[in-house]
């Protein structure tokens, strides 16, 4: 018989691949290498929670303190205001108070423009005064002064206001109410008609200036009566606590 040894070469020996070896590739480190990328992860995803929260931070931090900026911003914008009744005439305001001076000129130019009236200004004197009122009383306003104008108007009658008497009370968040006791005289085409004595009662709110704005009091209410009608009522009402009148 003819064996490996008379065929002059050795016979080729099984051998088994090592232990944790598979293609080549030792699987021993292979725990090693998943609990070194488990750890880099988690770095990583720690790494971006924490960008993540100062950038919300900074975020946060910067529109708070543009939003505090701002409101301080309009807050000395509101500081003090210049107040000016006339071209030489300048008055200096804090947001909710006025001087008292500067209150009765205004009460008086809103009387002067409702009640001394005529045909040829009547249009002119009523647009500047509801250019004072809030949007809501302007249209109230509007409405029912339509008829009383047209009359004017129409039988040429002159109207003139002399106030007898009239009172402001303020209260400390720059409203005013002003009741003004006066008797209105009316005239027709060279002929005296007769007398009416008027009670007017206006509720005033201070306000920012605007350009345009002679006065920055802006008319809530208005509304004029007959005296003995507002006698009547004021009867009726119950009494309330009396504030000093400015003077």
């Amino acid at each position: 018989m003819i064996g490996p040894i008379e065929k002059e070469f050795a016979a080729a020996k099984l051998e088994a691949p090592p232990t944790g070896v598979y293609d080549g590739i030792d699987l021993s480190v292979l725990p090693k290498y998943i609990c070194y990328r488990a750890a880099l992860l988690k770095e990583k995803m720690t790494l971006q929670f924490v960008v993540l929260a100062l950038l919300l931070f900074s975020v946060g931090h910067f529109v708070a303190s543009r939003l505090e900026i701002s409101g301080l911003y309009k807050k000395l914008r509101e500081k003090e205001y210049i107040l000016a009744p006339g071209v030489l005439d300048f008055t200096a305001a804090a947001p909710q108070r006025v001087t008292d001076s500067y209150v009765n000129d205004a009460v008086t130019d809103f009387l002067s423009d409702l009640g001394n009236v005529n045909g040829a200004t009547i249009d002119e004197q009523y647009a500047r005064l509801a250019r004072f009122m809030s949007k809501k009383l302007r249209i109230q306003f509007e409405m029912d002064t339509a008829q009383w104008i047209a009359q004017v108007k129409t039988e040429s009658i002159s109207q003139m206001l002399t106030i007898r008497e009239r009172e402001i009370k303020s209260d400390d968040k720059g409203n005013y109410k002003v009741v003004a006791l006066g008797r209105a005289e009316f005239y027709g085409i060279q002929s005296y008609l007769g007398f009416e004595d008027q009670v007017i009662e206006m509720t005033l709110r201070l306000v920012p200036p605007e350009m345009g704005k002679r006065w920055t009091l802006q008319i809530e209410s208005l509304a004029w009566n007959k005296a003995t009608s507002f006698n009547t009522r004021k009867a009726l009402s119950k009494p309330a606590t009396q504030e000093p009148p400015i003077q």
